[in-house]
């Protein structure tokens, strides 16, 4: 549901003709009077530039000319119609506009009753679509923008006799088109990677077969490690041995290259931005939809190349009441995933693709405090780069680490992944496993993919993955998004397990068939892949269990006192592996503490091996789970803690940035006729309930 910010203007339902030797009639519309238009003595009637002829119609339905001149200004420098830009600022409701639009027509104005028929899709994209209905009524619907409404003007002028179409608002437009193909969505929704490559969908890999032979090598590595026989043991270590081995040169590679890499920064034009669409899938997110509705209302980004959609589960009210309570000012949609399986956060991404707007896409999490720049500066790096890169990833902060040793560490684990590990990888142009939220898309890449899989409850990885078998590159940015971290053992462990068994189904879907793997990935791709896998997943399954075994043979056995050649060099080789693993364990920490400034957090790091332990335990819950419920996803609660950054969002702030930080010029800003900025706040009522009413005032300091 789109819903503009203010409704400024608002009319009275009779449209009285003029009467000779009357002044300009005004015409009115709906049920209040529109207020007059004061001018300041002396001041010129017009602008030097007339209105654009999308909005000139408005005057006569009672919105100033300055309105109009502004909207038509912004709308020059934002490359984007005089319309769009109207709406998108709440100058004008889009209820407002057009009911008057359908009056100037003199066409028919839809408000409820919309029903379109099969294959209404047809013609949805450039904003008409057939209607069902009486013969003798209107044959066609539509929401027009930009050039679409001149050319309906000259339809209009041209035509002769009863009219075949009718006007109705954007926000019912594409109510009714999503109420027509609602089972369509939710069928493709599910199966769209199925689709496109069902080899690469965990629904048809994760078979009772893979997962049996899976488990009897995870069970024959546990007993050769502990048996009494020299010979399966030491085979079984030496195997464990190079695939730790494995990931610590990538760890060690990656935070090496992490030095030295550098992101340039990088602009565009505000007329060159494109449009943006933001997806945020929200299931029992009540406790922060106000803060969300802030975090979006910050972004610096032309609103009128905004396409924000909040994805909400059909039966989740609490959630959908609180954003129609807190809705952003930023025009939105709320769109209703209709029932269906699995009920997993891809799912309801892709339900939301369909109607995606924008040529770029970015996908947040309902607990994220981005960066008010991030849009511009990931539109500024696909302008410049080349059409192979698919996506990019924003570095994701924890702000709420101070709480106890869980979120510092937490907070420190981020720091590593984000700018250190990532940022290296990239700067290597290697694979990097993307993080789930701060993610920036160009639509053609997932559409050519699938989008995501709405089977997979880590989709962030997948996606990465099948984006680079597709031949496309993923890259990180100078940019960052803060996030919230679990402030409890129980809550940490559920969310590391759904992360582990993600991985664990990635790996399962993406090695099936190695030839092609390695064909897709290349070689040093393809070893990058299996080296995350191996530390990622067998690290935490096998880690404590060989942690027990080198103690073991430390104090019963040869590890410190070989007495053969042979003995030496598997001794060797441990002490290796130890060592090398504690400091790739610890270089990547260090160094993301010192390029965040969190060095009041290393203290943390002798709760160290009790983070170990939660993630061995998460890891073995996240293996019995691919079992038991393979598909479900486990839901991480947010808004329960104290935010490091919540005082940015505090109830004193005024409700936009400043001026300049909007790209507005006070100069071109609409004035009234005393000079004073327009700035529309909001004045609570009496009764407590959130209405908006416009009010003149200052803009804020």
């Amino acid at each position: 549901m789109s819903e503009a910010s203010v409704d400024l203007y608002y009319a009275e339902p009779s449209l009285r003709p003029r009467e000779e030797g009357q002044g300009p009639r005004r015409r009115t519309l709906g049920n209040a009077p529109v207020a007059p238009v004061r001018r300041a003595p002396g001041r010129a009637e017009t602008s030097p530039r007339p209105p654009a002829v999308e909005i000139a119609f408005l005057a006569k339905y009672g919105v100033p000319l300055d309105v109009l001149h502004y909207a038509t200004t912004l709308a020059r420098r934002q490359g984007v119609s005089a319309d769009a830009a109207l709406l998108a600022e709440g100058l004008v409701a889009d209820e407002v506009f057009y009911r008057a639009l359908a009056d100037h027509l003199g066409v028919p104005f839809l408000e409820a009753g919309i029903e379109l028929p099969l294959g209404a899709a047809v013609g949805a994209e450039r904003g008409y679509v057939p209607l069902r209905g009486e013969s003798d009524g209107p044959r066609w619907l539509f929401a027009p923008v930009g050039a679409e409404i001149f050319r309906l003007m000259s339809v209009v002028r041209a035509a002769r006799g009863r009219a075949l179409f009718a006007l109705t608002t954007r926000t019912r437009f594409i109510e009714a088109l999503r109420d027509a193909l609602a089972g369509e969505v939710a069928r493709a929704a599910s199966l769209s990677v199925e689709r496109v490559d069902p080899r690469l969908c965990v629904r048809s890999s994760l078979r009772r077969g893979p997962l049996a032979v899976a488990t009897v090598l995870l069970c024959t590595a546990i007993a050769c490690l502990f048996t009494p026989w020299a010979g399966p043991r030491l085979l079984a270590a030496l195997l464990l041995a190079g695939a730790f081995l494995a990931g610590i040169v990538l760890r060690l590679c990656a935070s090496w290259s992490s030095i030295r890499a550098s992101d340039r920064e990088v602009a565009i034009e505000e007329a060159q931005l494109p449009v943006y669409t933001v997806v945020i899938a929200l299931y029992r997110e009540a406790a922060v939809a106000r803060q969300l509705s802030r975090a979006i209302d910050r972004l610096d980004y032309p609103r009128a190349k905004l396409d924000v959609k909040f994805v909400v589960e059909h039966d989740d009210e609490e959630t959908l009441a609180a954003l129609r309570s807190y809705p952003p000012r930023t025009p939105h949609e709320i769109v209703v995933a209709p029932p269906g399986a699995p009920r997993t956060k891809p799912r309801a991404l892709n339900i939301a693709m369909p109607f995606a707007r924008g040529s770029l896409v970015a996908v947040f999490d309902a607990e994220d405090l981005p960066d008010a720049r991030q849009l511009r500066r990931a539109a500024a790096h696909f302008h410049h780069a080349a059409p192979e890169l698919a996506c990019l990833q924003a570095s994701l902060v924890i702000d709420n680490g101070g709480l106890n040793w869980m979120t510092r560490l937490f907070a420190l684990e981020y720091a590593a992944l984000f700018d250190v590990f990532n940022k290296g990888l990239a700067a290597r142009r290697l694979p990097l496993f993307l993080g789930g939220t701060s993610n920036h898309f160009r639509l053609a890449a997932l559409r050519e993919i699938g989008f995501w899989d709405a089977y997979n409850v880590t989709e962030d990885a997948d996606l990465g993955l099948r984006l680079l078998r597709a031949g496309y590159e993923l890259r990180m940015f100078d940019s960052h998004t803060f996030e919230e971290a679990p402030a409890t053992f129980r809550a940490l462990v559920k969310q590391r397990a759904r992360w582990l068994k993600g991985w664990m189904q990635t790996a399962l879907v993406h090695c099936r068939h190695p030839a092609r793997f390695f064909a897709d990935l290349g070689p040093r791709g393809a070893f990058a892949v299996l080296a995350m896998f191996a530390s990622g997943i067998m690290g935490p399954l096998f880690g404590p269990l060989l942690t027990a075994r080198l103690l073991y043979d430390a104090l019963f056995g040869a590890l410190l006192a070989p007495r053969t050649g042979f003995e030496t060099a598997c001794s060797a080789l441990w002490c290796f592996v130890a060592v090398s693993g504690l400091v790739s364990l610890l270089a990547p920490l260090l160094l993301g503490a010192r390029r965040r400034g969190l060095f009041g957090f290393c203290g943390a790091l002798f709760y160290l091996p009790l983070w170990l332990l939660m993630l061995s335990l998460a890891c073995w819950r996240a293996f019995f789970e691919l079992w038991r419920r393979p598909f479900h996803w486990e839901k991480t609660e947010h808004g329960l803690t104290l935010r490091g950054k919540s005082d940015d969002f505090g109830e004193d702030e005024p409700p936009f940035e400043a001026l300049g930080a909007r790209g507005i010029d006070a100069a071109v800003f609409p004035s009234d006729p005393l000079g004073t900025p327009f700035w529309w706040t909001e004045t609570p009522p009496d009764d407590g309930a959130r209405r908006a009413e416009p009010r003149l005032t200052e803009p804020p300091a």
